[in-house]
Formats: C-alpha cells, sequence, structure tokens
C-alpha cells in the first residue's frame, strides 16, 4: 500500500476539513459556550482535562495536530502491516485466540500514540472529540486496515459505559479502554437472532449481591476475545424479563473475556485480522449497565448509532484505498504503448471511485455534523441528572436527534454500498492483477463486502430510514424543512439536481399510495437510493461556493456534474422500478 499521512497527504480530505465543515458550531457544541471542560482543569488542575481547549482556536489546533499524527501512523505504519496481518491469519486453540506478533506489535505501538479514546469523555480519561472528528478519524484507520479499525472503533464503545454507568464502573472499565489495556465487543446477535435483538435468548439472573449470572450464547462477535494479553469487556444484551417480553425484558451486561467461553471464531471471507467469535456464557459473571429494562431502547441504542456512523466512515476510508490505490497503479502500469490511467474508459472508473467517495464523505461527515449538534448537549443534562422525559422535551435534542435518526441508517446504507462499489472499480482497473492477491486491492475488496452486512444490513437499514424518511418528507415535516435549508445554501441549483428532487417527490406520492405492504418493502430500497443521492448531491453543489482556490474549484465542479448527472438518471430508474413493479 502507497504509505504517506493519509491525512495531511490527502488532497480532497484537506480541502473537506478546512473548507468545508463548520467547525465554529461543533466546538461550541462538543465543548459548550462556557468550554466546560477546560473550566474544570482550572479548578481542579486533573491532568485528564489538560488538553481541553479554551478557544475555538485551540480545538481546532488539538484535532489537526491529533488527526495529523493519526494519519501519519495508519499512513506508514499500519498500512505497510495490513497485507502481513491479513495473511497470518488468526488461529484459534484450545478456547484461546491466537493473534500474528504483529497484530500485537502494532496494537501496542498504537497504544503509545495516545489517539485510542478518541470518542471517550476527558473524565475517563478520554479525547472526547466530537463525532466528526471521530468520523474522519475512521475514514483514515479504515484505508488503512479495516480489521484493525474494527479493534480500535470496537475500543471507543467505552463511551457507553461512561456515559450510563457507575463511577465505578467508569474507573474499572472506561479509563483502561482510553489507554488500550481493555478492548470492548458488542454482544448481540445470537445463533437464531441475527438482526432480530427483540428475540433475544440469553437470559441474566440476579444474585443476592447484586450481581447477574448470565447463560446462553452469541455469535459473530467481533473482538470478544480481547487482543493477546490485553482482555475485552463484553457489552452483552441479555434478558431480565419474561421470555415473551420483548424489548422491554433486554438489559446490558458488562461481562470480561476472562468470564466467557469462546467456543470458536469464524473463517470468513474477508477481515481475517479481525476475530469474529461464538461466545458461550455459562453462569457468567456480569454487572448491569444502568437500569433493568432499557438495554435495547436507551443502551444498545447508542451503541449501534455510533457503530453504524463508524460503518459509513468505513466506506469512505475503502474508497479512499480503492482511489489512491488505483491511481498509482495506473500511472505505473503501461498498455498500448502508454500508461492504463491514460485509456479513457479507465480515466472514467478512476474519476468516479474519486467523486463517490468525495460524495460518501460529504454525507457521513454531515450525519457526524447533526450528531455533534445535540448529543453532548443530551449527554451533559443526563449527567446534571435530568428525567429523560424532560431530556426528550428538550428542543434541541428533539430536533437534532429526530434528524440523526434517520440520516445514520442513510449514512451507513450508502457508504457501506458506495465503498464496496468502489473496491469492485478498483479490481477492475487493476485487471487480472487485482484478481491475485500480490495486490492490497483483492484485499480491500474482501474487506469491503462485509461493511453492508454488520452493524445491521443495508436491507434492515433500508426499513429502519424509509418510515422516517416518508414522515418526514410529509407536508412541513422535519426532514423536508432540513432537506430545504441544504438547498437554501447554493447560490445556483444544476437542472441535475432540480430533476433530482422531482423524481424523488413523485417517487414518495407513489410510494404513500403503495397499499400492499409487500410491494412497499420489495421497492423500498429504491427510494433509499435515490435520498441518499439526492442528499449528497445537495451537499455536494453547497460545497462548491465555499472552496476558495479556483484551480480545486474547477476539479471539485466537474466531479459535482458528473455525480449529479449519474445520480439524476439513476433516481429515473429507481422511479420506474417503483411505479412498475409487479
Amino acid at each position: 500500500m502507497i504509505a504517506n499521512n493519509y491525512f495531511s497527504d490527502d488532497k480532497d480530505l484537506q480541502l473537506i476539513y478546512n473548507q468545508l465543515i463548520d467547525w465554529e458550531s461543533i466546538v461550541k457544541e462538543t465543548e459548550g459556550e462556557g468550554f466546560f471542560d477546560h473550566k474544570v482543569y482550572s479548578e481542579t488542575n486533573n491532568s485528564r482535562y489538560e488538553m481541553a481547549p479554551s478557544t475555538l482556536e485551540e480545538a481546532m489546533e488539538l484535532y489537526t495536530s491529533s488527526l495529523d499524527a493519526m494519519g501519519d501512523f495508519f499512513g506508514k505504519d499500519v498500512s505497510q502491516k495490513s497485507q502481513i496481518m491479513d495473511r497470518n491469519e488468526l488461529k484459534y486453540e484450545n478456547g484461546k485466540v491466537i493473534f500474528p506478533k504483529e497484530t500485537i506489535e502494532i496494537y501496542e505501538k498504537f497504544r503509545n500514540t495516545g489517539l485510542m479514546g478518541y470518542s471517550l469523555p476527558r473524565e475517563a480519561g478520554g479525547l472526547n472529540f466530537p463525532a466528526t472528528v471521530g468520523a474522519i478519524y475512521a475514514m483514515i484507520m479504515a484505508r488503512a486496515d479495516v480489521a484493525f479499525c474494527m479493534t480500535t472503533t470496537l475500543l471507543n464503545l467505552a463511551q457507553i459505559v461512561s456515559r450510563f454507568g457507575t463511577k465505578e464502573q467508569i474507573e474499572s472499565y472506561a479509563t483502561k479502554a482510553a489507554t488500550g489495556e481493555c478492548l470492548f465487543a458488542m454482544s448481540l446477535t445470537e445463533p437464531d437472532f441475527g438482526s432480530d435483538l427483540n428475540s433475544v435468548r440469553t437470559v441474566a439472573v440476579k444474585q443476592d449481591d447484586g450481581s447477574y449470572r448470565l447463560t446462553g450464547t452469541k455469535r459473530f462477535i467481533s473482538q470478544g476475545c480481547g487482543l493477546g494479553e490485553y482482555p475485552a469487556l463484553l457489552l452483552t444484551l441479555a434478558r431480565t424479563g419474561k421470555p415473551d417480553g420483548g424489548a422491554r425484558g433486554l438489559s446490558v451486561f458488562l461481562v470480561k473475556s476472562s468470564d466467557i467461553l469462546v467456543a470458536g471464531i469464524e473463517k470468513k471471507m474477508g477481515l481475517h485480522g479481525s476475530p469474529t467469535c461464538e461466545i458461550v456464557y455459562d453462569n457468567s459473571y456480569g454487572e448491569i449497565l444502568g437500569e433493568e429494562g432499557l438495554g435495547l431502547t436507551r443502551y444498545t441504542a447508542g451503541m449501534t448509532n455510533f457503530m453504524r456512523l463508524v460503518s459509513a466512515s468505513g466506506g469512505c476510508g475503502g474508497g479512499a484505498a480503492a482511489y489512491f490505490e488505483s491511481v498509482k497503479y495506473a500511472n505505473e502500469r503501461r498498455q498500448f504503448g502508454k500508461t492504463i490511467g491514460e485509456i479513457p474508459a479507465v480515466a472514467e472508473m478512476i474519476h468516479k471511485i474519486k467523486r463517490e467517495t468525495n460524495a460518501m464523505r460529504l454525507l457521513t461527515l454531515e450525519t457526524a455534523r447533526v450528531i455533534d449538534m445535540y448529543q453532548h448537549h443530551q449527554i451533559r443534562l443526563e449527567k446534571a441528572g435530568k428525567e429523560d422525559r424532560e431530556i426528550r422535551k428538550d428542543e434541541k435534542v428533539k430536533y437534532w436527534s429526530t434528524l440523526a435518526s434517520t440520516l445514520t441508517p442513510m449514512a451507513k446504507y450508502y457508504s457501506s454500498e458506495e465503498g464496496h462499489k468502489c473496491t469492485n472499480l478498483a479490481v477492475q482497473v487493476y485487471g487480472g492483477a487485482g484478481y491475485t492477491e500480490d495486490y492490497d486491492i483483492s484485499r480491500m475488496f474482501r474487506d469491503s463486502r462485509i461493511n453492508t452486512i454488520y452493524e445491521g444490513t443495508s436491507q434492515i437499514h433500508v426499513r429502519i430510514a424509509t418510515g422516517a424518511i416518508l414522515a418526514g418528507m410529509a407536508g412541513d415535516g422535519n426532514f423536508r424543512k432540513y432537506l430545504t435549508s441544504l438547498k437554501a445554501e447554493i447560490p445556483k441549483p444544476t437542472p441535475f439536481l432540480l430533476e433530482q428532487e422531482r423524481v424523488l417527490e413523485e417517487s414518495i406520492r407513489v410510494m404513500r399510495n403503495i397499499q400492499e405492504e409487500v410491494k412497499k418493502e420489495t421497492v423500498a430500497e429504491n427510494l433509499m437510493i435515490q435520498m441518499t443521492r439526492f442528499i449528497s448531491s445537495l451537499l455536494y453543489e453547497k460545497s462548491i461556493s465555499k472552496i476558495q482556490d479556483s484551480a480545486e474549484k474547477e476539479i471539485w465542479e466537474k466531479d459535482c456534474k458528473a455525480y449529479v448527472i449519474d445520480s439524476a438518471a439513476i433516481a429515473q430508474s429507481c422511479l420506474y422500478r417503483i411505479l412498475y413493479f409487479e
């Protein structure tokens, strides 16, 4: 793989970071108008808050320097080990998962950077970065190695403990995640119940001392075994209520990897460096997180939203890897007396990867911004002891969280699907060489495939988002108002953008008139495709007026035009499928 700084040496990512993101509002919402954490440091001299910024400028300096360090480490260290970690596969022996020495070495090296706990609050020893910075982190990590990216992003699930756990749990578990002493895993899926979490059968029985004992089996649990000598804490969904109690009978428990049995690991198409475990709980000790009965509705929702954004960012990272590796190969490989990059058909494939990647980035970072506009405020209200009912009525939480609940499944769906298509195009650029294991691109293709499946399949996210889209686009619905506000920032929308809007409105009208639920579900993905590409087109066209350098603006205008033309054509074909499905 290319060895350079995956942040500072990526011109488009730099342009997006420096010119297209509204950092002022993001910093304001993350740190609070009074820069609360800096005040804590001023009053207590607590070293955990030492890096808390006191101004917008300090915050930006912190974000930039951290992203530069992350880009350097993943671009020059992790990327150069990716192929080795993929080929020196994990082994399972006598209940233990054995990692290649290169994986252990790179993990320990990463621990020394101090960058691990990027999403954890400073209270738990983390960096307390906005979701927007966390998304860029994940883009950089996924470009270098999707499997190792999984390890790091899962570790940041410790934010759920720091948000809802007791002080003792925060100190025992979340603070250790911030330094990499302890990894984290989401233990939700069961052998007979994949995305159907309402049907979870693992049982937790309360003991006299207030602890619980868990019995059951979980499957497809990434990193559930820990990593070498570093244990994992499993955020486990289990039933405390009646067997047929649905979501209300589910709670989340903190279970150490030393208290479970790893029954085996999956032999997978890709992600060879990331263990996917079958976990057996046999009267295993567990501590409850928060309250009984809120496991699915409150705590798991927080985990899945975080991982959806990570998954969307992973699609962007895969697209960037596909683009840069394709450019390098196309400029070196000669056929018919010239480089293959000079062949129009090949050049168009590479250009398509580039514009699709930037569209994914814009949608994912807009989703992260929406999350930043309420999440930190909501957490501060929770920490202040406000009741859930009161928090839900808060206007800021109410508006932005509703918007986020629509955008997160859309960003996850779109970026995971398009990210895989980009790696598919990259294999085609390489030709026969891309189908061999001689180049990294084959691994990238294999690894990108899982992104459309884990953290909820694309079909699950279509189902989640369709209802929200139809409701939000009704009359003066919030989602319609949001789209109108994006459009208002475009000085002169192109005819192709307006055509997308017209076709989208027609599709929504037709979808509302479909009475048969089976038909509506069958054609729903067409509406999802239209909406995600329309929002991405809005964001693309909106970005043009903000680009300062004339040469860069010209390049982006060209890419943007090609993207919205593609999207207008795709929108029309989707409408045909909705109209004429039999």
